[in-house]
């Protein structure tokens, strides 16, 4: 049987925050199912955004820059899904999380040592923003970032109205318990 692992790239600065509330709660459904659990907290990494070299490859890992990304390479290779988990920042990515996007180029050059084909993966946001549409830039990103990797999305959850830390827990209730399902449904 093969070995399922669900990585989740934590994208938030705030440990602990709503974000991570959301991913433990994927997590929990997820781990009923069978899932070994990966979470890698990017905030507390040296991660280099990309510099577009195209020297991908060329010291015998992915990328020549020498930072943490090293890490987190693995965890995106071994995983079954891969969940981008982040709070919206001015209607998009957080810093932490936007260089791992940029740096799976790599896995798509002529002439990668390693792909990473056919992953499965999940949107998970929060926002204080009070209207859905606060998350169209992240949504449209998400869906052509794994379009143009071939990811296939399996689910999405994106947050409204929560923005303190704790907001999830006694606000957002609603979405923690789709998130357990949604874990649960993998």
């Amino acid at each position: 049987m093969e070995k399922k692992v669900l990585t989740l790239l934590l994208g938030s600065p705030r440990i602990g925050g709503n974000t991570e509330a959301l991913a433990d709660a994927l997590a929990e459904g997820a781990r009923e199912k069978g899932y070994e659990i990966r979470k890698v907290h990017l905030a507390t990494m040296n991660l280099k955004g990309c510099i577009d070299c195209r020297k991908c490859w060329s010291l015998g890992k992915p990328c020549i820059q020498n930072d943490d990304m090293d890490q987190v390479y693995p965890d995106i290779e071994d995983a079954s899904i891969v969940v981008f988990v982040s709070p919206l920042y001015f209607y998009s990515w957080t810093t932490q999380i936007k260089p791992v996007w940029d740096r799976l180029l790599p896995y798509f050059m002529p002439g990668a040592k390693r792909t990473v084909p056919a992953k499965k993966t999940i949107l998970l946001a929060a926002a204080g923003d009070a209207e859905d549409e606060c998350f169209e830039g992240m949504k449209a990103s998400f869906k052509l970032g794994a379009g143009f990797v071939g990811w296939e999305i399996i689910g999405q959850i994106c947050a409204i109205d929560v923005y303190a830390k704790g907001d999830m827990q006694s606000k957002g209730v609603e979405y923690l318990q789709k998130a357990v399902e949604l874990g649960r449904s993998l």
